[in-house]
């Protein structure tokens, strides 16, 4: 372990007014990092001391298979300036956060066309480096620029097992990105961090063999979406995204190998099905007949929402509540991860469900302007006020 290495914790579930104590939930390989008293200063610059360590049992519900109970582990940390902490990673000096964006694939001197804009808002007040994402794909770190400590990877959605080796690859120089590989956002990753109801039901298998398949959807009935790990095939709905009926074996099957053989190399994990939800229609997608909904996406930065924008209609939408911005933002402080995506859509009942996570590094601004996100940003790193 590098003495750089940053320590990660998770959703803060109680607070000591009178002695400023704060509990956060950690995984068992941070015990490492960490001594009772050391100082950890979070991603805005604001200090906390290592109180103590504890444990607490809880149980968790795994919905595809088994119930099981876990030990869970539990930082207490004393807030020297009165503050929570700001994003879900703590250091032992102060740094500031930086980003990687994807490099044009003709000059490693700038960015990527799709991202340049983004580039352009942040270079002159965050440390940014451009990474060649080809040479990635290949195994290879190729950066243009000087960067150390955490960094965002804004660029191009990357496999896994890349993901993961991208990672270590930008450790072994003391470099760590804000989303750590174990939670780049894989369904059967986040799916559990969602309270049962608030999200469609999920089954997965970890593969795509026949017998797989076959046994996944065996004990099903209703309607289905079909989808990997990570990405559907929403835009072909009626071809490799909608079981309209899990009980007609040879149209689930249909629909299923189409999807499989549509995504082909690109497929991650393995077969996801999903709960179809009925929600409250505003129209269809011209070209493929995808019905469209009300459905917002968020930015989530360490448990806080950022932004929120209207999928589709861009403010057309019924809007959201303050009670439902209440659950919202209690939903977000419990994500584990620094930089998602959520998408939530309206049901047909008027309910607001939790559609998608996603990992925020590799989202789309959608309409959202670079220099709102990132003046956003500024504001949850108490950069401005």
């Amino acid at each position: 372990m590098q003495e750089s290495e940053p320590v990660r914790v998770y959703y803060c579930t109680q607070i000591k007014t009178q002695t400023r104590e704060l509990l956060y939930t950690i995984r068992n390989k941070e015990l490492a990092k960490i001594a009772p008293r050391m100082v950890l200063y979070d991603l805005a610059g604001q200090p906390f001391r290592v109180k103590g360590i504890t444990h607490m049992c809880y149980r968790t519900e795994v919905l595809t298979t088994c119930k099981y109970s876990e030990l869970q582990t539990m930082i207490m940390l004393e807030s020297l300036s009165g503050a929570r902490v700001v994003g879900n990673i703590l250091t032992r000096d102060k740094q500031q956060i930086g980003f990687i964006f994807c490099a044009h694939p003709l000059t490693s001197r700038k960015p990527d066309d799709d991202y340049q804009d983004e580039y352009l808002a942040v270079k002159d007040d965050f440390p940014c480096a451009l990474i060649d994402y080809d040479a990635l794909q290949a195994g290879e770190l190729k950066l243009s620029g000087k960067i150390s400590g955490v960094m965002i990877y804004r660029g191009w959605m990357l496999r896994p097992e890349v993901y993961r080796r991208f990672y270590q690859l930008l450790a072994d120089r003391g470099i760590y990105l804000l989303n750590d590989h174990e939670h780049y956002h894989l369904l059967p990753n986040w799916y559990p961090d969602i309270e049962r109801g608030k999200t469609p039901l999920s089954y997965w298998t970890k593969g795509v063999t026949p017998e797989s398949i076959s046994k996944l959807i065996a004990p099903l009935k209703g309607k289905y979406i079909v989808k990997d790990y990570v990405k559907s095939r929403k835009h072909e709905w009626y071809d490799a995204a909608y079981i309209p009926d899990i009980k007609n074996r040879d149209e689930a099957l249909r629909v299923i190998n189409n999807f499989i053989h549509r995504q082909g190399e690109s497929l991650v994990g393995g077969i996801v099905l999903r709960k179809f939800e009925r929600l409250q229609q505003v129209g269809y997608h011209a070209q493929s007949g995808m019905p469209l909904s009300e459905e917002y996406r968020l930015f989530i930065f360490g448990g806080t929402i950022m932004t929120l924008d209207d999928y589709w209609l861009h403010g057309e939408g019924q809007g959201i509540t303050p009670e439902e911005r209440r659950w919202l933002k209690q939903s977000a402080q419990k994500i584990a991860s620094g930089l998602v995506t959520l998408d939530v859509a309206r049901r047909a009942d008027g309910k607001l469900i939790i559609m998608e996570m996603g990992d925020g590094q590799v989202s789309g601004l959608q309409e959202l302007d670079p220099c709102d996100f990132y003046h956003s940003l500024k504001q949850q790193l108490r950069l401005i006020h």
